[in-house]
C-alpha cells in the first residue's frame, strides 16, 4: 500500500540506525542471538567531500537500558582510513552535508532543551571550531540544501504555531479530511525559506494552503547551478495521503515566482538539477506506485515532461542521482533478490549494472559522489551489517569501516536465490536463508517470512529478524510475491485488482519450489510478516492449513476499515476499482481475511502498534475479535507506541522476541 513512494515496507526500515556497540566472540563462532542486536552499530547518510577525499557520516550505538540511541557524526579520510568523531551525541543529529567548497559541514540536529528543542540547521568548520544553528525556525526545519557557492541555504519548515490564550487555547477543532483517524490536530503546511549561511534573516519564499512535502513524504531540494532557482515538491496540503498529488515546481529565488516544471497531476518527486544546470531530473510513475514504475526522467529546467532514462531497465527507482559531468545519471533498484547500481547516459546507450560484487548498496546517492566520481555508499551482505564503502573513480571498491565485524563473524545464515513458476505466466523469487550447519538432505523446520509492501522485495542484504529465525535452526523463506518491485512492471503491476489471492498463490509456489529439495519439515511449517507480510500471513492461515502456526504483524484484516482510517486511503483504492462507498464493496471484502475467520485453523499472533496510521490498529482489534467470537486460538499484543513498526531498540527487540518465542512454541 504505497503512498507518493511510500511502502508498506518490512520491519527492517525500522532497525537500520539504531543498534549498536562492540561484541566479543569466542574462537568457536556461535549464532546470533537477541542480545546482539543492540549491539550492532549503525552506519548511515554518507556523504562525500566535493575532492572526493573524505567522508562524513553518522554513527549510532544504543544506550540499552535508557532505550535509546547515541548519534555521533565522523569523518574518514579515505586514503589513510583515519578517523575523527566531529561531533558526540547529538539529539536529532541527521543529513550531514559538506558546503560546496568543501571546507565546512552542514548537518540538522536540535537545539534547545525539553519540549522547546527543535530541529535546525547546524553549520561547523573543519578546520576547527564548534558547530553553530544558522537557523532559528520555530517549528524546527524538515530539510535543506546549501546554494552552490557556499552562501546561503534553502530550507522547508512551518511557520510558528499562533499562540491562543485563556479559552481560545480549547478552540481546537478542525476540518477533518484525508487524515489517519488517529490525528489531533491540523495538517499545517510547510515554506520554502532562504538564510545567509553564516545565519541571519530567513526570506520566506512560497505560502498558502499549499506544502512542500515533508515526512514519509519528504522529497528533495535542489539548486540550479548558477544559484537563482530551487526545485522542490509541491503537495495540494500537508497530508500524507495526498502527497500522490504532490508536482515539481521550480522557484526563481529573487521574484519568488514559482511554475511548475511538467504538466503532469501528481506522482512526482526528487527533482534534481545537473551539475551543469543544462538538465533537471525528477522520479515520475504514471499513476500509484504499487501498480506502476516509479523512473527516473530528464527534462529541460525550463519545463517539459522529458524522457524516462531509467525506463528501458523495467525496474522501480528507488534513488537517483547525476554523474558528476551531468552525463547521465546513477540509480538504485531491486533486481531479482540483489540492490543493483545502475548507470544511464543521456546520450542513448542501454543502462548497465554497476559492479558492487556482494554488496547490497543501503544509503542514498545524493550528496555521495565526489566531482572525480568517486562514490561513497553503507551497504551490507547476507553476513555483514552496514558498514561504510567507497567505490573510487577506477572502480576500486574499499571498505572504510569495520565496525561490526564481530556481527559478521557470529556463525550466520547463507542466503540463497530460489525461483518458482507464477500461476499468471511469471517467474518468481524470493530468498531462502538455510541455517548454520545446514546439511543437503536433512529436513528442517521452515519460516515463511513475507516482506512488506507490496512495492517492496526480499534481498540479499542482512536481515536480522531472518538470522534470528535461522538461528534456531529453522529455513526461513522470503518469498517475492507479485506486487513485488523487483522484477519488472508486468511482475509488479499484476497485483492490481488481485491484492490477497494472486499474491497467496505466490507465496505457496515459492514453497512448493522448496519443499521440492527434499529439505522441509512438513509437519513444521510457520507463516510470519508485518505490515503487507502480515496482511498476507492472515490470508495464508484463511485459505491454507498447513501451519503450526502464524504472526501477523500491522496486518490490514479488513480492507474497507482500513480505507477509512488509514493515512494512504489513496493506495487503497488504487489496489481495487476505486472506493468501496461508490464501486464493487464485496470486491474489497472478499480481499479481507476477516471475512473467512471462520476457516482459520492456526494458532495466530497478532502484533500492533495502538498509534499506528498506516495499518491501523483497529482493523487488527477486529480480527482478534472476530477470531475470539468464533473460538479460534488468537493473541492480540500491542504496543502502547506511535508509528508504524516500535523504532526504540528496547521494544523492538521485544517484538522480536515474541515473534520468534511464538513460533517455537508451536513447532
Amino acid at each position: 500500500m504505497g503512498d507518493s513512494g511510500l511502502k508498506k515496507s518490512s520491519i527492517a526500515f525500522a532497525t537500520g540506525a539504531i543498534l549498536c556497540a562492540n561484541l566479543a566472540v569466542s574462537a568457536e563462532a556461535r549464532t546470533i542471538q537477541l542480545d546482539d542486536l543492540h549491539r550492532i552499530v549503525g552506519i548511515s547518510s554518507p556523504v562525500n567531500s566535493p575532492d572526493g577525499t573524505r567522508v562524513a557520516f553518522v554513527v549510532s550505538h544504543v544506550v540499552w537500558d535508557e532505550d535509546r540511541s547515541t548519534r555521533d557524526l565522523e569523518l574518514v579520510d579515505i586514503a589513510t582510513h583515519a578517523r575523527r568523531t566531529l561531533t558526540y551525541n547529538r539529539k536529532g543529529l541527521s543529513d550531514p552535508a559538506f558546503s560546496p567548497d568543501g571546507t565546512k559541514l552542514a548537518f540538522v540536529a536540535d537545539s534547545g532543551n525539553g519540549d522547546d528543542a527543535k530541529a535546525q540547521v547546524w553549520v561547523m568548520p573543519l578546520d576547527g571550531g564548534d558547530p553553530r544553528p544558522v537557523t532559528a525556525a520555530p517549528e524546527g526545519v524538515e530539510q535543506f540544501a546549501w546554494r552552490p557557492d557556499g552562501g546561503a541555504f534553502a530550507y522547508v519548515a512551518e511557520e510558528a504555531k499562533p499562540k491562543r490564550n485563556g479559552a481560545d487555547k480549547f478552540r481546537d477543532s478542525f476540518v477533518f479530511t484525508t487524515e489517519p483517524i488517529v490525528t489531533r490536530e491540523v495538517q499545517r503546511p510547510a515554506y520554502l525559506y532562504v538564510i545567509p549561511a553564516a545565519g541571519g534573516t530567513a526570506r520566506r519564499l512560497t505560502s498558502g494552503a499549499q506544502s512542500i512535502t515533508t515526512g514519509e513524504a519528504q522529497s528533495t531540494l535542489s539548486w540550479s547551478a548558477d544559484g537563482t532557482h530551487v526545485a522542490y515538491l509541491l503537495a495540494p496540503n500537508a497530508i500524507l495521503n495526498d502527497a500522490d498529488r504532490a508536482h515539481v515546481d521550480v522557484i526563481d529565488v529573487a521574484s519568488a515566482k514559482p511554475v511548475q516544471l511538467t504538466g503532469h497531476a501528481g506522482f512526482e518527486a526528487d527533482p534534481r538539477f545537473s551539475p551543469d544546470g543544462k538538465h533537471l531530473a525528477y522520479a515520475y510513475s504514471t499513476g500509484d506506485n504499487q501498480s506502476n514504475l516509479t523512473e527516473a526522467y530528464v527534462t529541460e529546467p525550463s519545463g517539459g515532461e522529458g524522457r524516462s532514462l531509467s525506463h528501458p531497465f523495467d525496474r522501480a527507482v528507488h534513488d537517483y542521482a547525476w554523474l558528476p559531468d551531468s552525463s547521465g545519471l546513477y540509480f538504485t533498484c531491486a533486481d531479482e533478490t540483489d540492490v543493483a547500481l545502475v548507470r544511464v547516459r543521456l546520450d542513448g546507450s542501454a543502462p548497465e549494472r554497476v559492479d558492487l560484487g556482494d554488496l547490497e548498496i543501503s544509503s542514498h546517492l545524493d550528496g555521495a559522489i565526489a566531482r572525480d566520481g568517486t562514490l561513497a555508499f553503507v551497504a551490507t551482505t547476507a553476513t555483514d551489517p552496514a558498514e561504510l564503502y567507497v567505490r573510487g573513480k577506477d572502480g576500486a571498491i574499499v571498505k572504510l569501516t569495520n565496525d561490526n565485524a564481530a556481527i559478521a563473524a557470529l556463525d550466520l545464515a547463507t542466503a540463497k536465490r530460489v525461483t518458482y513458476p507464477t500461476s499468471f505466466g511469471h517467474t518468481g523469487d524470493g530468498v531462502l536463508l538455510e541455517p548454520p550447519g545446514f546439511t543437503a538432505g536433512r529436513r528442517y523446520p521452515l519460516v515463511v517470512y513475507i516482506h512488506g509492501g507490496p512495492t517492496s522485495s526480499s534481498t540479499r542484504s542482512f536481515d536480522r529478524l531472518g538470522e534470528l529465525l535461522a538461528a534456531r535452526g529453522w529455513l526461513v523463506l522470503e518469498p517475492n510475491y507479485r506486487g513485488s518491485d523487483n522484477l519488472g512492471l508486468a511482475y509488479q503491476r499484476a497485483v492490481l485488482y488481485d491484492p490477497s489471492e494472486g499474491p497467496g498463490k505466490d507465496i505457496i509456489a515459492a514453497l512448493d519450489a522448496v519443499r521440492a529439495r527434499g529439505i522441509v519439515d512438513e509437519h513444521k511449517l510457520a507463516v510470519s510478516g508485518w505490515s503487507y507480510g502480515g496482511i498476507m500471513t492472515a490470508w495464508m492461515i484463511s485459505k491454507y492449513h498447513i501451519w503450526r502456526s502464524a504472526v501477523s504483524g500491522a496486518s490490514v484484516d479488513d480492507w474497507i476499515t482500513d480505507y477509512g482510517v488509514a493515512d494512504d486511503s489513496d493506495s487503497d483504492s488504487a489496489l481495487f476499482h476505486g472506493s468501496p462507498f461508490t464501486g464493487d464493496a464485496a470486491e474489497w471484502r472478499r480481499a479481507s481475511a476477516i471475512s473467512y475467520v471462520r476457516d482459520v485453523t492456526t494458532p495466530v499472533l497478532i502484533l500492533s502498534d495502538v498509534g499506528d496510521n498506516r495499518d491501523p490498529f483497529a482493523t487488527s482489534s477486529m480480527y482478534w475479535r472476530a477470531l475470539r467470537d468464533n473460538h479460534k486460538d488468537a493473541t492480540l499484543r500491542v504496543w502502547p507506541v506511535d508509528g508504524h513498526f516500535p523504532r526504540d531498540p528496547v521494544r523492538l527487540t521485544d517484538v522480536y522476541e515474541h515473534w520468534i518465542d511464538y513460533i517455537a512454541q508451536h513447532f
